[in-house]
């Protein structure tokens, strides 16, 4: 591993990723005039499009991406967002705003309860890294995730092409992917100094809190109660399949980052078809731009969550349908003109895309059952947030404005029991925007059902208050005493809200689980040694050939060494890049690996023990070099060897 990160660092790199992502984000939105606990939950998001939209287009016109232009474009949207307001309340005169029925006492409790919650979701995640930030996540996407960072903060490539560029190199016309999670962690890895799995790591222990703070916010906003928002937000931390089990299987970060921050869409969306104007629809286009830069399945998944919530508003008014169709027409087409690189690269890479069919195990009956009980994969259901859960289903009816989300849960799940319980070929189609995948799909769910969870143990607070007046308690301090006991309660019998059961759940992506192999990682702390030696031994220009099944993917995070294939993933593999993963060990005879080798410059080869996905293979290149005449050991350890190229790449060897 990298050195073990000290108290300092953790904490200066959480830190930093806090103000990064509050601070920026937060002046633009609060210059678009929001306010409050929207003003908090949106403030990420703000972030997130501030550096979506000016990676790209900054590139575009040959400007790189970095700390100062990203400043300067903070800078330039919030003068946009500031204008917006200006207009309109020059125009209109003071703009009175929705108030809230919160007190004072009511908001900080549930600003206290959140971050209670937030504090036991990143000690849950902390602790499954062994209280080491710097921990590698070892399943597959995490190295693509990882190289892109760095990819950014050294070229300064803020480009929609510029994460997969580690790997596929000479692809011609690239592989698109939507960069906003890079481009901010490639700020963060430069005013840190940290290391690149740091990065990582330090933005994934806020996503179980910021899922809570923008729940929170959406409850308030659309007058749901305080005391759903605080017991949501425990409810949030509590359940495993809402981030965790995505965040060591994947780990799938910018999909968990994108439903943390998907609930401020619905906030969005009904402040500006409640008030269209200038400022509320620049509000409303700067989250759906901000969801689509973070990943364009987040702008969609988004969409369909706020659907229902359209039908309760069409509800018995049918002619709002056309009002609201007409007004959202100007700022989804200013949306789509100011993302139209990622538009266009989502277009060109639509149809190139393989569908996806994961096995679908589950009977419906299971299926059902899974997503009542908070069970997917663990051993045993989520008792607590169950039984909080079907109380909040069958008092349903008291969640006032919130009701839309029962449409919501029904949605999702209704398609996560496709997808579990269904292998026709048309279910992989219909959920092929999630790549068929239950775990996306549960989680997707699990984000409606934790507040109608939160809305049954507020319903359980009502109860012990109706027995408390039973007894004739008049005592002011009820109320509180109540929801502090049902919060007990609930704490208590989830054991902490489950946390060493979530905890156990990610120490799986870091290979930190009771009596693992230190040696038998994906990239174990030896592997890491062994790309710090390649630092010192290869040259700029060159790469060092190795297998795409294991850890050595990592190098160009870790070390800044480039590799010959730099992500786990072979789709649209170069031919010399074929040849060298299938031939390399041909050297001596084959005149065309020769020439590949020279193609690339590489000089270097390293081979390690971890292998991605259980894996038991070398690629077939890199098999039995001890053995041949062209290349010679200059590094071993018990994971891994480094050998070098005796002659020049390209040359033959000498007799």
């Amino acid at each position: 591993m990298p050195t073990e990160a000290s108290f300092l660092l953790t904490v200066g790199t959480i830190g930093t990723y806090l103000a990064v992502l509050w601070l920026p984000g937060g002046l633009a939105a609060a210059a678009a005039g929001v306010r409050g606990w929207t003003l908090a939950a949106s403030a990420p998001l703000f972030t997130y499009l501030i550096a979506g939209l000016a990676g790209p287009w900054l590139w575009k016109i040959g400007i790189p991406f970095n700390v100062w232009t990203f400043l300067l474009t903070t800078v330039l949207i919030t003068g946009l967002c500031f204008a917006a307001r200006w207009w309109v309340v020059r125009r209109r005169g003071p703009i009175e705003e929705r108030r809230s029925e919160w007190t004072t006492r009511a908001n900080v409790a549930v600003a206290l309860t959140l971050v209670a919650a937030a504090v036991v979701g990143a000690a849950v995640l902390l602790a499954a890294m062994r209280w080491d930030i710097n921990s590698i996540p070892q399943d597959w996407d995490a190295a693509y995730h990882a190289n892109g960072i760095r990819y950014i903060a050294e070229t300064g490539e803020g480009s929609l092409y510029a994460t997969g560029k580690v790997n596929w190199y000479e692809l011609k016309d690239g592989v698109f992917y939507p960069n906003a999670y890079h481009l901010v962690g490639a700020l963060i890895y430069k005013i840190t100094g940290a290391a690149v799995p740091a990065v990582l790591n330090a933005n994934t222990v806020l996503f179980p809190g910021l899922l809570g703070l923008t729940l929170a916010a959406m409850i308030r906003y659309f007058n749901g109660r305080a005391v759903t928002a605080g017991f949501t937000a425990l409810a949030t931390v509590a359940c495993t399949s809402a981030t965790y089990d995505n965040l060591w299987r994947g780990p799938l970060l910018t999909f968990t980052l994108g439903i943390a921050v998907m609930p401020v869409l619905a906030i969005a969306t009904d402040m500006y078809l409640k008030r269209p104007a200038l400022d509320t629809g620049v509000f409303f286009g700067g989250v759906a731009v901000g969801l689509l830069a973070i990943h364009s399945s987040t702008l969609f998944g988004g969409i369909l969550f706020v659907l229902p919530m359209f039908i309760q508003r069409w509800w018995g008014r049918w002619k709002l349908i056309w009002r609201d169709a007409l007004v959202l027409i100007v700022p989804a087409v200013v949306a789509m003109i100011v993302t139209a690189p990622h538009l266009l690269g989502a277009l060109a890479v639509g149809g190139k895309i393989a569908i996806v069919d994961w096995p679908s195990t589950f009977p419906v009956s299971q299926s059902v059952g899974s997503l009542l009980t908070f069970q997917h994969v663990i051993a045993l259901p989520q008792y607590w947030l169950a039984l909080a859960l079907w109380v909040g289903l069958v008092f349903a009816s008291r969640l006032g404005e919130l009701r839309w989300l029962l449409g919501s849960a029904a949605f999702f799940g209704g398609v996560w029991v496709l997808t579990a319980s269904y292998s026709q070929p048309w279910v992989a189609k219909v959920t092929s925007p999630w790549w068929n995948d239950q775990w996306r799909l549960i989680a997707l769910a699990c984000v409606p059902l934790v507040v109608i969870a939160g809305h049954g143990l507020a319903v359980a607070h009502d109860g012990v208050k109706s027995l408390a007046a039973r007894w004739k308690s008049t005592n002011p301090a009820v109320p509180a005493l109540s929801a502090a006991l049902v919060a007990v309660l609930f704490a208590v019998g989830s054991q902490g809200l489950y946390f060493n059961l979530n905890k156990r759940q990610v120490e799986q992506g870091y290979a930190n689980q009771p009596g693992a192999d230190r040696h038998n990682m994906v990239v174990s702390p030896d592997e890491v040694l062994a790309f710090q030696e390649l630092a010192k031994l290869v040259k700029p220009g060159e790469r060092v050939l190795n297998d795409r099944r294991d850890g050595s993917v990592w190098m160009y995070a870790l070390a800044g060494v480039q590799p010959v294939v730099g992500h786990y993933d072979g789709s649209a593999e170069s031919a010399s890049v074929h040849l060298l993963q299938t031939e390399f060990n041909d050297y001596t005879t084959d005149s065309a690996v020769r020439d590949a080798v020279k193609y690339l410059n590489a000089r270097y080869a390293i081979v390690d023990t971890g292998y991605v996905h259980g894996g038991k293979d070398r690629v077939e290149g890199l098999r039995g070099l001890d053995s041949k005449p062209f290349v010679q050991r200059v590094y071993a350890n018990q994971d891994a060897i480094i050998y070098k190229l005796v002659p020049p790449p390209g040359e033959p060897v000498s007799p």
